[in-house]
């Protein structure tokens, strides 16, 4: 078995840049992942809308303009969205840029999702099966996702924390599941937010019970935990676990200096990371995005924040809008309306 970690600084935490950080900053952070020896470093964002951004991409081609030459024992990783990428677009796997894909999606998508990872893999990448918001499956849901990952067998499948929140309870259950599913060539993955303030903790109980099950583990983190809302687990964190633990060797002094020069720069003029806002989130399990238009848009205090996402039902909590709308938020207006008529 082997444990790695995948760094998202650049993909996850692209969205704290909107997804357009200097060559520059790209460059050092990719340089610094390199020389720290992190496992699996993603890139950016495969997207079919490439309007220029320095970290988005139409196919593994364009990818590399920001591979530096210099991989060291690094892999590089491509990512999609199965709603913002299509088959189409994605060339033959040729290896100089990435050869393994991340493929996110929802779970009303899940059958398109399952047929584009399978035809990615016939274009030559490994493929890593992301279905979002893990806590939104039944068991019988997952089971029936995992009976048809099995028949085409992808490098991972991974556990993803969409909206931050899971705890390690729930992670034991998933977990337990998987294993007891899942082909054991198949890695198991983890994304965690750390809306609840124990994204390392998660990433870290998932390697113990990894190793436990002997089963092959990647989990995710980003630098200092760049990322929009809560944040990421840290990479340098899970590097210093991993070391302690499980005799790793990553470089933590690389991971320091490109913190302390790039992100930290970067986080004073950004917020992310754990506050009462993006734990509110967590335990609403809402997006992240129903919090920051309530910010922008309301006179809302912690309180009436809680009150007016729990006041929404479930579903429409994990998007914010109608028909999956990613720029109507009335039903989260409508909910904030009837709050606040309620409290005259």
């Amino acid at each position: 078995m082997t444990i790695q970690i995948a760094d998202c600084s650049l993909r996850d935490g692209g969205y704290v840049g909107n997804k357009n950080f200097s060559k520059e900053f790209i460059d050092a952070v990719m340089s610094g992942l390199v020389k720290a020896g992190i496992d699996l470093i993603e890139t950016g964002f495969l997207q079919t809308n490439v309007t220029g951004e320095t970290l988005v991409y139409a196919d593994s081609k364009d990818v590399l303009r920001n591979i530096p030459s210099e991989r060291g024992t690094s892999e590089f990783l491509g990512f999609c969205d199965n709603s913002r990428y299509c088959i189409e677009k994605l060339d033959d796997c040729t290896g100089k840029s990435f050869k393994t894909l991340k493929i996110s999606f929802a779970k009303y998508e899940s059958e398109s999702a399952l047929q584009f990872c399978q035809n990615a893999m016939k274009k030559g990448y490994k493929v890593f099966v992301q279905p979002m918001d893990a806590n939104g499956y039944t068991m019988e849901e997952r089971e029936d996702m995992l009976k048809k990952v099995n028949a085409f067998k992808p490098a991972a499948f991974a556990i993803v924390d969409t909206f931050g929140t899971m705890y390690l309870d729930d992670l034991t259950r998933i977990f337990k599941q998987i294993d007891s599913l899942l082909d054991k060539d198949i890695k198991v993955a983890l994304h965690t937010h750390n809306n609840l303030c124990i994204a390392n903790a998660l990433a870290e109980h998932l390697i113990d019970l990894c190793v436990e099950a002997d089963r092959s583990v990647v989990v995710d983190g980003s630098l200092l935990g760049m990322a929009r809302g809560a944040g990421n687990a840290c990479t340098e964190a899970l590097a210093a676990y991993v070391n302690s633990r499980y005799k790793g060797k990553y470089n933590l002094p690389s991971l320091f200096e490109t913190i302390e020069r790039y992100i930290v720069p970067v986080k004073k003029e950004n917020e992310w990371g754990y506050d009462i806002p993006m734990f509110i989130c967590g335990v609403k399990k809402s997006h992240v995005d129903n919090i920051r238009w309530l910010e922008k848009n309301t006179d809302c205090n912690y309180s009436d924040m809680y009150q007016v996402i729990g006041n929404l039902e479930l579903e429409k909590r994990k998007r914010y809008g109608k028909n999956y709308s990613k720029t109507d938020f009335s039903l989260l207006e409508n909910a904030y309306n009837l709050y606040k008529g309620g409290e005259k």
